[in-house]
């Protein structure tokens, strides 16, 4: 059941978002769509969803526009898995997965089916998560909730499943558990189209790699073809070596240099702890206002990453999409260490960026006053089974300040004397 895309373009406010975009996807292929921050990536996905509707071109399944078809039929064919899925009703596990039977059946008010739950088990089974069937879904950790998505995906019985950062939030092993389960899915003949960020494991497990930048497809073919030093520096603007692991045979990319870039002013100093695009507006602000400022620690290609490059300033970084390592961490708290404050943006936290909490938690230790942006909604913001919310309330009964609004932080600052 091939997938075709044909011209596609889609304007935002007469922005063009898409631009002329065609590419055939093969039955049974798993396509990697990736691209920087603002690529493309999600909005093409969501044409493909029928969640936008494209200005021009088209997108057809076995030569058939997907607009002409029916929603029921549409979601007979495709299923979907978000980046993050947390709900505010105690569904069960069992309960999320059956919402998935939703296109088969034939009335809103009819009951489940042998059938539904059938495939229901045959799904859970699949993805190891019948064993807490009759757990609350908010119960689970980020890759168990992760599991339980898929198999609602897969209780549908889609031939294509689209996947929008399956593995955004998840620490390590959590990831290459949710990557091998898709690749396993792959193998047994689902077609398989992803947004994902992180080069290395698209390399390791897509076959193709559709590289986006403004737009436009930059580059289309293997990871060998696509992940090019140049093709690299051209769209994310970065040095790397590329070189192929010699356990997975696989492509992977290594930037050149990844460690703080240093910088002296005689300004109070405001250190920024952040990711995720969270930090650019605060910079911004920081820097108009006469601060000194400096950031960490943020993977490289991060958007707040490319905000503090573009605005010079000294930056802890990490590899891209890698855990905080000892070393990037020791570098933020010796950033901190020559602040006079330090601000907690209100960036997602998971496994991987949790020591950024940690490191305001040294810096609250260390007699440095500490900021939180937006406390009130940590923890809508916490992807760590509750230890990101803790720490932040920790944070709170020692001293810190919660700040609302981004825009309100500059005022904060101003009432303490020692960093006007």
């Amino acid at each position: 059941m091939p997938l075709s895309i044909r011209n596609l373009s889609y304007s935002v406010n007469g922005r063009r978002i898409l631009k002329n975009i065609s590419l055939e996807v093969k039955d049974g292929e798993f396509l990697g769509l990736m691209g920087p921050n603002g690529s493309g990536k999600t909005t093409l996905l969501r044409c493909i969803m029928r969640y936008l509707t494209p200005e021009d071109g088209a997108v057809l399944i076995d030569s058939t526009p997907l607009h002409t078809m029916k929603e029921k039929e549409l979601a007979r064919l495709f299923a979907v898995v978000p980046q993050s899925s947390n709900l505010d009703f105690s569904f069960t596990a069992y309960d999320i997965v059956m919402m998935g039977r939703l296109p088969y059946a034939n009335s809103r008010f009819m009951g489940e089916s042998e059938s539904d739950a059938q495939a229901v088990r045959e799904a859970m089974e699949r993805t190891d998560t019948w064993k807490f069937s009759t757990r609350p879904f908010n119960s689970l950790s980020g890759g168990e909730r992760q599991r339980v998505i898929i198999a609602r995906a897969l209780a549908q019985k889609p031939r294509i499943l689209l996947l929008d950062e399956p593995t955004v939030f998840l620490d390590l092993s959590g990831q290459f558990e949710i990557m091998d389960l898709l690749r396993d899915l792959n193998r047994e003949g689902l077609t398989i189209i992803a947004v994902l960020h992180d080069i290395n494991l698209a390399s390791r497990y897509c076959e193709r790699i559709a590289l986006l930048n403004e737009g436009r497809l930059e580059s289309l073919g293997t990871p060998d073809q696509v992940f090019t030093p140049e093709n690299i520096m051209r769209i994310y603007d970065l040095d790397v070596i590329v070189r192929r692991d010699p356990v997975t045979n696989s492509i992977s990319v290594v930037p050149k240099s990844a460690c703080i870039i240093s910088s002296s002013s005689e300004r109070p100093r405001v250190h920024v702890l952040c990711g995720g695009g969270s930090g650019g507006e605060i910079m911004r602000l920081l820097l108009d206002e006469g601060y000194s400022v400096s950031a960490g620690v943020v993977n490289v290609l991060d958007s707040d990453f490319e905000s503090a490059k573009a605005l010079h300033i000294p930056v802890v970084m990490e590899v891209p999409f890698a855990q905080i390592g000892d070393e990037a961490h020791a570098q933020n708290l010796r950033a901190i260490e020559s602040a006079e404050a330090v601000v907690l943006s209100d960036f997602p936290v998971g496994p991987g960026n949790l020591r950024n909490l940690e490191a305001a938690a040294w810096a609250q230790e260390n007699e440095k006053k500490v900021f939180i942006i937006d406390p009130e909604n940590a923890e809508k913001r916490d992807f760590t089974g509750g230890r990101a919310k803790d720490i932040i309330g920790e944070l709170l009964r020692h001293g810190a300040i919660g700040v609302r609004r981004k825009a309100e932080l500059v005022s904060a600052l101003r009432k303490e004397k020692k960093i006007e």
